[in-house]
Order: C-alpha cells, then sequence, then structure tokens
C-alpha cells in the first residue's frame, strides 16, 4: 500500500514538473515575441522617420540586403515622388510569427494638388518585416 502510494505522488510530482516547465517555455517564447516585435517598430519607425524627412540615405538600409542588390539608392528614392507629401508616420502594432512581422503604420500626409494642400489626411498601411542574419528588415517585392 505505502508503495502505491509512493508511486501515485511520483507521478503527480512528475506532473507538476512537467506542466511547469511547459509553462516556463511558453512564456520564454511570448517574452522573445514581444523583444522581437519592440524591436520591429522601433525599426519602422526609424525607417518612416527616414521617409517623411525625404532622407534616403538613412530609411534605404533598413529594405532587405536582397532589394538593394538589385534596387540603386536613386531608383528606391525616386519611387517617392507623386503629389503627396508625408506629415507624419507613426508605427502602432507589430504582430510577429516566428522571421516575420506585420507592422500597422499610421501615415498623414497632403496632396500637392491645386486645392487640396490645406488638408491633412491619413491612413494606415501593413508592412512586412523579416529578420534575416539577425537583423530585421522591410520587405519589399521585386
Amino acid at each position: 500500500m505505502k508503495f502505491m502510494n509512493l508511486c501515485r505522488w511520483l507521478r503527480i510530482a512528475c506532473l507538476a514538473l512537467v506542466v511547469a516547465f511547459a509553462a516556463g517555455c511558453a512564456s520564454i517564447g511570448a517574452g522573445s515575441g514581444s523583444a522581437a516585435e519592440a524591436i520591429v517598430l522601433e525599426r519602422a519607425q526609424a525607417r518612416w522617420n527616414a521617409l517623411v524627412e525625404r532622407d534616403w540615405n538613412t530609411a534605404y538600409p533598413y529594405i532587405t540586403p536582397a532589394y538593394r542588390a538589385i534596387v540603386p539608392l536613386k531608383r528606391y528614392g525616386n519611387q517617392f515622388t507623386g503629389p503627396l507629401q508625408w506629415e507624419s508616420a507613426k508605427a502602432h502594432s507589430a504582430t510577429c510569427e516566428g522571421a516575420r512581422c506585420t507592422v500597422r503604420v499610421e501615415i498623414s500626409f497632403r496632396t500637392l494638388l491645386p486645392g487640396h494642400t490645406d488638408r491633412l489626411s491619413s491612413t494606415f498601411v501593413d508592412e512586412v518585416w523579416v529578420l534575416e542574419e539577425g537583423t530585421w528588415y522591410k520587405y519589399e517585392a521585386l
């Protein structure tokens, strides 16, 4: 009888250890996701700060190395010409799964067309960021 009680208590103790270990692993995963989200938000905001200032030299290195290998800096900057003027941008949230994050950015802008320059508008965009060799980069399709 004492042997049966000892076995039952050992099973309960083992089960408790397994549950505690699993909970610890889950909290580590959540912490690393939160860290990734914070890093990506910071990088997205820095990139958008540069874009608002029309500082292509600063914004360009945030794009994936593969994109930069094909698209030169001048061509990258030229894609942002047109009848819009960015006034501000705010990276609001990031959702990460593994080596991929989606960042939600609110952009405030003016339309540089006659009769519309006094109107401030805003919109939200979702950006994809990817982890490559330990660094988060904005993904751009070619």
